[in-house]
């Protein structure tokens, strides 16, 4: 039986209906899907990693279609966010507005005892929403109970100040990678939202694909240095990039006229897929 890392370190049995439901869910059709299978298989053997596995999926769907390989890649794109976690809070920003928010980013909130950093700061109705963003660039990190159990407490520090009752108010955790489930326990007991990667079933992955809130990382006609300087001048969404397409004539190394039109096709594609 032939045998993966993954990014936690554990190990797992290689399915090929996994990879194969991985490659459906970004858009490939069947015969595509199939077609990455049988490019990849000579090259799946034990010990190998998972984040190896997905980048020869990734330089196999781009031979077939460039959309689908941004699509497919939404998880890795996501850690090169960073290492600032600014972009992700813009990028949770921008979800919370997408469902009905008006949102606030980076706001500084007197508590009851001490002044507190709010990621971001949601409002609809009369409810309110404080986030706090936990971002991580490298593979196989988990938020452990000790997160939540700091946030409860800031954000009951920052409610009794307000005055507002429990129920007008919701806590949330976000974060790209995942929970413990010593921190999936204590959130559900105290009534704390948690929003990860895959948890809960409609999930960080889910809302962004669900939304279409795919950050310009996913983007394969840039490089990593045109990315980070795009990241650099605020922008963190293929929908920022349609919205200031002048940028991208100053990308570093670009050579051709041909690449902003092309990134910004590329942005519709993914974005009406």
């Amino acid at each position: 039986m032939t045998r993966i890392i993954k990014s936690s370190g554990d190990s797992e049995a290689f399915s090929r209906d996994k990879l194969l439901r991985s490659l459906r869910r970004a858009g490939a059709s069947p015969n595509q899907a199939e077609a990455v299978w049988h490019a990849m298989a000579p090259e799946i053997r034990s010990g190998i990693s998972s984040q190896h596995l997905q980048r020869r999926a990734i330089k196999h769907l781009r031979r077939l279609h460039r959309v689908l390989a941004a699509r497919y890649q939404l998880k890795k794109a996501m850690m090169e966010l960073g290492p600032s976690g600014y972009p992700f809070e813009r990028l949770i920003g921008a979800l919370f507005e997408a469902r009905g928010y008006t949102v606030e980013v980076g706001q500084l909130m007197q508590g009851h005892c001490v002044q507190h950093e709010v990621d971001v700061l949601a409002h609809k109705n009369d409810q309110h929403v404080l986030v706090e963003c936990k971002y991580r660039n490298t593979p196989g990190y988990k938020c452990d109970v000790k997160v939540p159990l700091y946030i409860y407490s800031r954000f009951e520090d920052i409610r009794r100040k307000k005055h507002w009752p429990p129920e007008q108010m919701q806590g949330w955790v976000v974060t790209n990678t995942r929970f413990s489930s010593d921190a999936i326990q204590y959130a559900e007991c105290m009534g704390l939202q948690l929003l990860g990667w895959d948890y809960p079933e409609r999930s960080l992955k889910y809302w962004l694909e669900h939304l279409h809130l795919y950050p310009l990382t996913v983007l394969t006609s840039l490089s990593k240095t045109q990315k980070n300087y795009l990241l650099a001048h605020n922008l963190v969404l293929c929908k920022d990039v349609l919205e200031h397409p002048e940028l991208l004539w100053h990308l570093p190394g670009r050579t051709s006229n041909h690449l902003p039109p092309r990134i910004l096709s590329e942005c519709r594609e993914i974005l009406q897929a």
